[in-house]
């Protein structure tokens, strides 16, 4: 299904913006593909519990987990979004409880809002602009109905309280079950932009979150495997993998003697140290591999991390980039992310902020060149990031 050309408005979006759509219409005929080699009770389920964690890290209960749930369900494909079934989301958002990590809205949606919400939700474009478009229409009408709720008009930035609205992401998400796409759950590290010089360039920026968003699904949903599948042993790297490893372990060596001339000049005795390792090469005791591990999103798939370990007085911290395969059986995708971890003698926490929807994903049919300024801008943000967070210890 080319989704790409399902409607004439994505040519008033940016080329940057188009081309991250044909990125999400590529991973989702690989996602589409693969999905058949596990039960549909599995997948079911295994979704189920991937909404279940990510609703608990952002601090939600059970409530919360069940109106999530409710539009991630298979059933939901193909089902058209009608008012009367906007305004039943409504009114289960509206029930959650105030003290929850989201904001529910103090007033009923009357039915134009209804109606509203329902013909962005059924607009003619992408799937992923769609979702966008739902949500932004529903945030501006929920700010609406809080403006009228507390008689003080418009909203301004400064509203002190700053949790999401809850409705616009469930209603985004059933937009996207509704053109078969894996559900949409908030990512709590990564907030959706709202700069922009004018209200095309930020829904521009809305959308290429929003397909930052979906990719990040489609990978996770890829990396499911049945217990049954057992990994393949030594499994020939491919040359795609290859390239991607070493010229992420290059760049990296490269940040190394630039960052240690920074921290020499805060701490003479200061140190960077670059490592590296892999699956290829286990090394269970090493700390830096146990932060590698963490993102990798296919049990036993092959991975390669490169480690950049800065030490400055009594705080150390290990910046790793991570190169992996996603899918079992193979399905030829990569995924290129960032973790970091600070030590210091009060403990040991994460360091750089940053979660899977920053990761990059490679295509099977990409060369390393296609991707490698999006690699490359990921590493000098993760290093940005270890140096701040360092020189304020």
């Amino acid at each position: 299904m080319d989704t790409l050309r399902s409607g004439a408005a994505l040519d008033r979006l940016p080329n940057p913006v188009r081309e991250d759509l044909m990125d999400v219409d590529r991973l989702r005929v690989i996602w589409a593909q693969h999905r058949q080699d596990r039960p549909r009770d599995a997948r079911g389920e295994a979704r189920r519990e991937l909404t279940r964690r990510r609703v608990r890290a952002l601090g939600g209960g059970p409530a919360l987990e069940e109106l999530v749930e409710s539009a991630s369900e298979d059933r939901r494909w193909g089902e058209p979004v009608t008012a009367a079934h906007v305004a039943e989301l409504a009114e289960r958002a509206r029930a959650l409880p105030g003290d929850g990590p989201t904001r529910s809205p103090g007033l009923a949606l009357d039915s134009e809002h209804a109606l509203r919400l329902a013909g962005a939700a059924s607009a003619p474009v992408h799937p992923v602009v769609r979702a966008a478009h739902t949500f932004a229409e529903c945030s501006a009408v929920l700010d609406e109905l809080a403006s009228v709720a507390s008689g003080d008009g418009p909203r301004q930035r400064a509203d002190p309280d700053d949790r999401p609205w809850a409705l616009p992401w469930v209603l985004a998400s059933l937009v996207l079950r509704r053109a078969d796409f894996p559900p949409l759950v908030p990512d709590r590290l990564t907030e959706p932009p709202s700069s922009g010089a004018d209200p095309e360039q930020r829904f521009a920026g809305l959308v290429r979150h929003f397909a930052k968003l979906v990719k990040r699904s489609l990978r996770e949903e890829l990396s499911w495997s049945s217990d049954s599948t057992a990994p393949a042993p030594r499994s020939p790297v491919s040359p795609l993998a290859a390239v991607t490893r070493r010229r992420v372990q290059d760049y990296v060596r490269s940040c190394r003697e630039p960052v240690a001339l920074i921290l020499r000049a805060l701490d003479p005795g200061a140190r960077a140290i670059v490592h590296s390792g892999g699956s290829d090469a286990p090394a269970p005791e090493s700390p830096v591999a146990a932060t590698a591990v963490r993102a990798v999103l296919t049990p036993g798939a092959a991975h390669w991390w490169t480690a950049l370990e800065l030490v400055v007085g009594e705080a150390s911290l290990s910046l790793c980039v991570v190169v992996q395969e996603i899918g079992r059986p193979r399905t030829g995708v990569l995924a290129v992310s960032a973790d970091g971890r600070l030590t210091t003698p009060d403990g040991v926490r994460d360091a750089l902020g940053m979660s899977g929807t920053d990761s990059v994903t490679v295509m099977p049919t990409d060369c390393v060149d296609d991707r490698w300024p999006q690699v490359r801008d990921l590493v000098d943000e993760a290093v940005s990031r270890a140096m701040n967070e360092l020189t304020r210890v």
